[in-house]
């Protein structure tokens, strides 16, 4: 699960991702591409997919706060 974003005044501008796995993390991957506030509910031995959609997006943000931080050095 990999998430690329776009950031524009610093705020997220476009989200795409690339997801390769069962129906339910390429689902969460959609709806985290949305910023959504609710899935819906889960089977119980999917939950993990939702926390794979959260880790990924949040690397693609801290990848992008780190490229800004080495432009202004």
């Amino acid at each position: 699960m990999t998430f690329y974003i776009k950031v524009d005044n610093n705020r997220l501008g476009e989200v795409k991702f690339k997801t390769f796995g069962c129906g339910a993390a390429i689902a969460v991957s959609s709806i985290v591409s949305e910023i959504a506030k609710e899935l819906g509910g889960l089977p119980k031995n999917k939950l993990h997919c939702s926390n794979l959609g959260a880790g990924a997006l949040h690397k693609a943000i801290k990848n992008y706060q780190k490229k800004l931080e080495n432009k202004r050095k």
